[in-house]
């Protein structure tokens, strides 16, 4: 039997479609490294550096809106000639205020999660190395925008090990390799007709443009940007000394908030 001989058209659509996916596969592991490795190690930084300032900034301002609420609240009793039950008004800002509360324990959350990251046993050079070769092949095989049609069941798997390469945990990334193996990927799609090819084509075009996307817009945004205050001196001053000064105009203005409540709650009833 004579050789396939395949047509101009196709061979270029297979050359496409192989770059396409090595290309793919590149940005795809790019993402997965900024969100998992360098975002969460800038934000623990920045927490452990900031988070204490601006949990206090954000406590003292929900208690200056509360104080300043609850003014209002006593003002508009005394409008109306009213009887004036602190207790009440204090049990109606409770529920005023619950998503300001939520918000707070939040940020105590940020704190803690920072601590126990900071803690992570950090792996070395060879290690590190050693973890980058194997979940690239791990995402070139369990990847499902690299593969569609793989199973519920080697979903989950992928997603285990990129919880897994987020924490470090080189052990059960080796245990996932072994699972998936080592041979090169066949692409099924490379045996398709033309028009299967095109549409192929197509789907990772798409899906690299929007991966591109999404790297531009985690590194114009936070936490990316935050590295300038864990890199920069000057800029990392600026930012201590700025969340100590609304701090203190923040306490001030609590300071004043108390003392006019004070005036106006004197025939209250507790």
């Amino acid at each position: 039997m004579g050789e396939i001989v395949e047509f101009p058209d196709t061979k270029n659509l297979k050359e496409k479609i192989k770059m396409l996916r090595e290309n793919l596969e590149e940005l795809l592991i790019e993402k997965d490294n900024l969100e998992s490795i360098v975002c969460e190690n800038i934000k623990t930084k920045y927490t452990l550096l900031f988070g204490g300032l601006e949990y206090r900034l954000y406590k003292a301002y929900c208690e200056y809106l509360r104080l300043r609420r609850k003014k209002d609240m006593i003002q508009a009793k005394k409008n109306r000639e009213e009887k004036i039950n602190i207790k009440a008004i204090e049990a109606d800002l409770d529920n005023e205020f619950i998503d300001y509360k939520r918000k707070l324990d939040e940020k105590i959350s940020e704190v803690n999660n920072a601590l126990e990251r900071s803690k992570l046993k950090s792996l070395s050079k060879d290690e590190v190395n050693e973890m980058k070769k194997l979940y690239r092949v791990i995402v070139k095989k369990l990847h499902p925008d690299l593969n569609p049609k793989i199973t519920e069941a080697e979903k989950e798997l992928f997603y285990r090990a990129t919880e897994c390469h987020k924490h470090g945990d080189l052990t059960a990334i080796r245990i996932i390799f072994e699972i998936v193996g080592s041979e090169e990927v066949k692409d099924e799609t490379m045996t398709s007709p033309a028009d299967s090819l095109e549409k192929e084509a197509t789907r990772l075009e798409t899906l690299v443009e929007s991966v591109q996307k999404d790297i531009e817009k985690i590194k114009s945004t936070e936490p990316y940007i935050w590295q300038v205050y864990l890199y920069d001196e000057n800029k990392k001053n600026e930012k201590l000394n700025e969340l100590e000064k609304e701090i203190e105009n923040f306490e001030n203005a609590i300071r004043t908030q108390e003392e006019y409540i004070r005036e106006l709650s004197g025939d209250s009833d507790e």
